[in-house]
């Protein structure tokens, strides 16, 4: 003490008088308890107890290992790949007071894997609990696709881009959002139908000597923007062009569809649509709900848009449809008797829809009717004006025996009687 003091003196310090004793907190010194198994599924290695004490020790932690009693863990190791003995030991691990890092079981780990060396632990990839799937909207709307190509359609990919005015060009209203950043400024405002890309496919494969093709496109669409809401309503649609055909197979088209998804109670709307033929087009009703349309495409808007002839067009907001009710799948017997086919030609007026002739004779065929399909439409020399021919084939057909003349006579008269009555059509010579 007297040497401190005259340490200080010849400094110029004097020695205050009193003690003072500061005492720190020490770590923690009492032994972690570290499980062996627990570190080689953190890892995914198989070390026994006594190879992770032995790394441990040399950078002067305290390790022992004790034996514990067996346990149905040690099966769960096994299975895992590891040695089921590996499960049975613990580790008592005193930590150094210069490691004050080191607090849990996790972080015994890390300096295992490091002393054992990083490229000695083999590479595994972790296995899921779960196995991955596809939700019931991805398998629908890959079904979709499947039923589309083998319709013969082609799928095309158009950016949602669209210049100035091309909306306007295809006769639909000019109220898509405009871009202020565009990736191009020649092509700045967001569609909001697949017209305008289906139009151009068309029109580039008659360009280039391709013919009729049957393409169809599941695109988004942005309409403007609810009241209320600050981005534009971003949909999925479905469209489906087939250039060279009439309305005829747009519907036959949309079909198929139904028929697939089970979609209840679609019907055709007579109905005026921009872009589309003022009378051979309609709105798509499905479950009572508008969501499409189907028939052709405007002339006019074909010839601005560098298509000849005609074009088909389905386009069905396929989210919508998608996410609506189904029916309930109906499954026959495919039956070994052999069917009957009639031919029945109807003039009726330009007023009264194909779907409503469809439909009388649906009711009035009854069960015998194995199928209907509208084949011919003709207007000119015969047909009085402002009527149309609408020429059907239906196929009858019994599950149980062969039908005979008078059977299907009968189911004849029944479906031109009820047509009649309904529609106000008549039967065509």
């Amino acid at each position: 003490m007297n040497r401190f003091v005259q340490l200080a003196a010849q400094h110029g310090a004097e020695v205050a008088p009193g003690l003072i004793d500061e005492r720190g907190d020490l770590p923690d010194r009492r032994p972690l308890r570290v499980r062996a198994a627990r570190v080689n599924s953190l890892l995914g290695t198989g070390l026994s107890a006594d190879e992770m004490a032995g790394h441990l020790r040399s950078i002067g932690f305290g390790a022992t290992v004790s034996r514990i009693a067996e346990t149905p863990v040690g099966d769960r190791a096994k299975r895992a790949g590891f040695d089921p003995n590996v499960e049975l030991y613990n580790l008592e691990v005193t930590i150094p007071t210069w490691r004050w890092d080191t607090e849990t079981e996790t972080d015994i780990a890390e300096e295992v894997a490091r002393l054992h060396g990083y490229e000695n632990i083999e590479r595994t990839v972790p296995t899921a609990n779960e196995a991955g799937g596809l939700s019931s909207y991805q398998k629908d709307r890959r079904l979709v696709r499947d039923v589309l190509v083998g319709a013969g359609c082609y799928e095309t990919q158009p950016m949602p881009f669209v210049a100035p005015g091309a909306l306007a060009a295809v006769g639909l209203p000019e109220d898509g959002v405009t871009l202020s950043n565009p990736v191009d400024d020649s092509e700045s405002v967001l569609r909001t139908s697949l017209l305008p890309g289906q139009l151009r496919a068309l029109s580039y494969n008659q360009r280039h000597f391709n013919g009729d093709v049957r393409l169809f496109e599941i695109g988004h669409v942005y309409l403007p923007a609810p009241e209320g809401q600050l981005l534009p309503d971003e949909r999925e649609f479905l469209a489906v062009a087939l250039s060279g055909e009439e309305a005829p197979a747009a519907v036959a088209v949309l079909d198929l569809l139904a028929e697939a998804l089970s979609l209840p109670a679609v019907e055709l709307r007579e109905a005026s649509l921009a872009g589309m033929h003022p009378t051979r087009a309609a709105e798509v009703v499905v479950a009572g709900r508008v969501r499409g349309a189907a028939g052709e495409i405007d002339p006019e808007v074909l010839a601005a848009s560098g298509v000849s002839g005609r074009a088909a067009w389905l386009q069905v907001d396929l989210q919508e449809v998608l996410d609506g009710p189904r029916a309930r799948r109906r499954y026959r017997p495919v039956s070994k008797y052999p069917p009957s086919d009639v031919d029945l030609a109807f003039v009726v007026p330009e007023s009264v829809a194909a779907a409503q002739v469809e439909r009388a004779l649906r009711a009035s065929a009854g069960k015998l009717l194995a199928r209907i399909e509208l084949f011919d439409t003709y207007r000119g020399p015969g047909v009085p004006e402002g009527s149309r021919s609408l020429a059907y084939r239906l196929r009858f057909q019994a599950h149980d025996h062969t039908l005979t003349d008078a059977e299907v006579a009968e189911a004849r008269q029944r479906c031109i009687d009820e047509t009649s009555r309904r529609t106000g059509a008549t039967l065509r010579g």
